[in-house]
């Protein structure tokens, strides 16, 4: 409205309403032209954001049954084996190289 009302160009408008560019100013009243009001209004770029991973509640160890803790035994012994390993294998691979140094 102050552009129209005092007749001002863009480049003018923009330094008073001390914009960075008259472009932006020019893209608002495209939008404002085709749109009205609601090509105003912000909307979100960009790709949405990740869904939140569902957190199934954990149980104390007391309330967890005989098999569920056996399960948990054996599922956390297989990770400390893996990882073992892992280690063990970025060891011999560090050897390796060592040797034809």
């Amino acid at each position: 409205k102050l552009m129209w009302t005092n007749d001002w160009s863009l480049g003018h408008t923009s330094a008073m309403l001390n914009l960075s560019s008259p472009g932006l100013l020019f893209v608002w009243l495209d939008r404002y032209h085709k749109k009205g009001f609601r090509g105003l209004e912000y909307h979100s770029r960009g790709r949405p954001c990740m869904k939140k991973p569902r957190i199934e509640p954990t149980h104390s160890d007391d309330e967890k049954t005989i098999e569920a803790l056996k399960e948990e035994i054996a599922y956390l012994r297989a990770e400390n084996a893996v990882l073992k390993k892992l280690e063990e294998l970025k060891q011999a691979k560090r050897q390796q190289i060592k040797k034809k140094r």
